[in-house]
């Protein structure tokens, strides 16, 4: 018996591999909905099957793959470059970013509402069950006892895969989006999966949250069939019945024929432990699906969901990151060589990279509550004074390199003002040499310098001061590309005519830095090289959220950083 159900396993496990692969080979590929963007036409659990195309149009549901991870949206409409704009059914912006064909994975051909939950839990119920299996076959339980515990194994091994997938019930509360099996009431609005509403609730509890509390709405045939299904289990222990132990047979004589062995009939003790073996078999299992049905319907349905109401108008969109300090993490693609959060006043600033350059202040630091990247704690910047510098120990000298990008969050209203960022060949602000720098100019434009063997720069167009005391992103890059300056997540100029910078060892320096003998936008734009701005060594605003890359970030990456720190 053991041998054929390990028999029989194993060849179904390779079937299943083999069907996979063949399906894999023609360009299939499979995904498990896990939001609830799309709505009912793909609500949390569906089974998206997607293939390759050779092109893509407006309407088609695409699956593609950003950042390590999938997304299935619809196609709304179409760039100039070739790109899409693609949306979630459910959400009421577009996706932040385009998406480019060669992130399509596919064009989805199937669509299984349902399917994804059992897709997901199909191979932890068959470790389960198998482990259960085997457990049975434990030397310790005779044959009535065996059915017993597979049974009840095989509830309890359910019960722990759906308290883990959530498959039945389950609300996201944006907009009150029903992401389980069940049907939701939310106050007397009946959603089905997939379907949302946008619940308007009026009382507050003692501490000023508004609380929902969704409840089941099956109707009276969907109860039933409920309890049909938990009752499953009770079923299969009458249906299937192993054979009683026989007791020992004893000799019993007649007048008539010599003594020859039979059963006796069992003794009253025999009969009460016989019962008392059934009743036990019986309560096993009633208290294995009561169990069930505790921990997957009454536990999910009965915890009431609260939120706090600080605005009245959303928009939900896909974003690669949703903070600054997660764009710059280290786990960031590309990670940062170093990066600074400037939101305390500690002296010595934390780098987010994970690289453990540790930034100083040279003076104590001072925060304002204002802030440019407005989801990320604390809701602090650092204030510099036109006297203040944040620079890397000492003990980490780099070489110069010539594949990089530098990146911060400034505000200021001042012009001609100080480096927001810099390479120097020392901490402080007497330095002999400088480049890979970012500063405003006389009119408030962004410039971003490098000094191959003279000055070279990019920056903003003429006519917007950015020296405005509103908050700006700016990223400057080098590469074997060139030279290109981004502010406010969009490209202002590229230069790749110029792909080196000065080469001498230094500092990455945020907020002071040599300035003399450099260069205006105005002048550049006028076919000059006279360097005619010499700025202060000090920067004088508030800066937040500044990194060094040894790579150069890509128009889309420079875009996924600034929607990370604006609405």
């Amino acid at each position: 018996m053991t041998r054929r159900v390990v028999l029989w396993a194993a060849t179904t496990a390779i079937l299943i591999a083999v069907l996979m692969g063949a399906l894999s080979g023609i360009g299939l590929r499979f995904f498990t909905v896990s939001s609830p963007s799309m709505g009912m036409v793909a609500p949390v659990g569906t089974l998206v099957v997607a293939k390759s195309a050779t092109s893509y149009g407006l309407g088609d549901i695409v699956t593609y793959e950003r950042g390590g991870r999938s997304y299935t949206h619809r196609i709304v409409a179409t760039n100039p470059d070739g790109s899409f704009v693609t949306k979630g059914d459910l959400n009421s912006a577009a996706d932040a970013l385009p998406v480019t064909p060669e992130l399509i994975v596919g064009r989805a051909v199937w669509i299984a509402p349902g399917l994804g939950w059992l897709f997901q839990a199909l191979p932890w119920l068959a470790i389960g069950a198998m482990v259960v299996y085997l457990f049975s076959l434990w030397h310790r339980f005779d044959h009535s006892w065996q059915w017993v515990v597979r049974i009840s194994g095989w509830s309890l091994v359910i019960t722990a895969v759906a308290v883990w997938l959530r498959p039945w019930v389950n609300l996201v509360m944006l907009a009150s989006v029903n992401s389980g099996l069940f049907p939701l009431d939310v106050l007397g609005t009946r959603l089905v999966s997939g379907q949302d509403t946008v619940a308007h609730v009026t009382y507050q509890d003692a501490r000023g949250y508004y609380s929902l509390t969704p409840t089941l709405a099956l109707y009276w045939w969907q109860q039933l069939w409920l309890y049909v299904l938990c009752l499953v289990p009770t079923g299969l222990a009458f249906l299937i019945r192993q054979p009683d132990t026989a007791p020992p047979a004893r000799a019993i004589e007649s007048e008539d024929a010599p003594a020859v062995p039979e059963f006796a009939p069992l003794t009253e003790s025999e009969q009460t432990a016989l019962r008392r073996r059934r009743v036990l078999t019986l309560a096993s299992i009633v208290l294995a699906v009561l169990l069930s049905v505790a921990l997957t319907v009454i536990g999910v349905t009965s915890g009431a969901l609260t939120a706090k109401v600080n605005n009245n108008s959303n928009t939900a969109g896909t974003r690669t990151y949703f903070t600054c300090k997660s764009a710059m993490s280290s786990t960031a693609v590309p990670r940062p060589y170093l990066a600074w959060a400037m939101g305390t006043t500690a002296n010595n600033q934390t780098d987010l990279s994970g690289n453990g350059r540790t930034g100083r202040f040279s003076t104590a630091a001072t925060t304002s509550t204002s802030i440019g990247c407005l989801r990320d704690t604390p809701t602090a910047s650092v204030t510099f004074a036109g006297n203040k510098c944040l620079y890397i120990n000492a003990n980490y000298a780099a070489s110069t390199p010539n594949t990089f990008s530098i990146e911060a969050w400034f505000r200021t209203s001042r012009t001609s003002n100080g480096n927001i960022i810099v390479f120097g060949d020392r901490t402080g602000t007497a330095d002999s040499n400088h480049d890979r720098k970012i500063y405003l100019d006389r009119d408030g434009r962004v410039v971003f310098g490098v000094y191959p063997d003279a000055v070279k720069i990019v920056y903003t167009a003429a006519g917007k001061n950015y020296a405005d005391n509103t908050w700006h992103h700016v990223v400057a890059t080098l590469s074997s590309a060139g030279q290109s300056l981004y502010v406010d997540g969009a490209l202002a100029m590229t230069n790749s005519g110029v792909t080196t910078a000065q080469n001498f060892a230094g500092y990455w320096k945020v907020g002071c830095g040599a300035l003399g003998g450099w260069r205006n936008a105005a002048t550049d734009e006028s076919g000059s090289t006279n360097n005619d701005y010499s700025g202060p060594v000090y920067f004088t605003g508030q800066l937040q959220y500044a990194a060094v890359y040894t790579a150069a970030l890509t128009a889309a990456q420079v875009e996924e950083h600034y929607l990370a720190g604006v609405d």
